[in-house]
């Protein structure tokens, strides 16, 4: 483990009086790797979270650039980014607000090509992506690697999220989406999204995110929806499908 400075224990104070946190869990998230994939709506608020809370190594992965569009939602930017690489100007942003956090950008797209030098000492994958074949791509190469992930999806006025476990044993996100060729690959572009609605589902992910990495139970396998604007939240169970390429392959 590492040992804190008195700079850090200054800094964490408010989470190391927490008994769930304290010193040692304090220490474990510095010694924690996360890969984000995606630097948007939802990526920006997990990343500047996660990098508060003192997670030692982010890794961000996204190829597209900052849009006049996107600072609604996207917190971390303002209008002298637009134009730039997403994920170079959030790790600007992050490395002004922490330093102990090594910020590891990567101004590309997680794919099957990509996924092994994404996932290299990484301990937890987040989606904060835009794109159902992102998820997909994710979900086959956390299994593969035998990683645990957090899904994340926001659009209108509703968002949800599902925690993966590694092994697969509560089911996976094949099993979630039954027929990908028919799920439609509209998103906040086509159909809006209000950018509360995404800070919503980014904190949930975070709160997560920091549980896993201290080692705390999670809701494994849960699909949580909410809609902050009706103020309806339903949570489910997901059931492990029959015949799904990834759940069939861990039996």
């Amino acid at each position: 483990m590492v040992e804190l400075t008195d700079e850090q224990l200054q800094r964490y104070a408010r989470q190391l009086i927490l008994p769930d946190v304290d010193l040692e869990g304090q220490q474990r998230l510095l010694s924690s790797g996360v890969l984000i994939v995606g630097a948007g709506g939802l990526g920006c608020p997990v990343a500047q979270y996660l990098s508060g809370a003192g997670v030692g190594r982010l890794r961000l992965a996204d190829d597209d650039q900052v849009d006049f569009s996107n600072l609604p939602r996207q917190v971390a930017f303002d209008e002298s980014d637009i134009g730039q690489s997403k994920v170079e100007a959030l790790a600007k942003r992050l490395a002004r607000a922490n330093s102990d956090t090594a910020i590891d950008a990567r101004p590309e797209k997680f794919d099957a090509r990509t996924a092994s030098a994404m996932l290299a000492d990484i301990d937890l994958v987040i989606d904060a992506t835009d794109s159902l074949q992102a998820r997909l791509d994710i979900d086959n190469a956390t299994h593969d690697a035998g990683l645990p992930w957090i899904m994340g999806s926001a659009v209108r006025m509703a968002g949800q999220w599902v925690v993966f476990d590694a092994d697969r044993e509560l089911g996976c996100y094949h099993c979630l989406v039954t027929q990908p060729e028919a799920a439609g690959g509209a998103g906040c572009a086509q159909l809006g999204i209000l950018g509360p609605v995404a800070g919503l589902v980014a904190m949930h992910q975070s709160v997560m995110a920091i549980k896993l990495l201290l080692g705390l139970p999670v809701p494994w396998g849960e699909l949580h929806i909410a809609d902050p604007w009706s103020g309806e939240y339903l949570a489910m169970p997901i059931t492990k499908r029959t015949g799904c390429p990834i759940c069939q392959a861990s039996a």
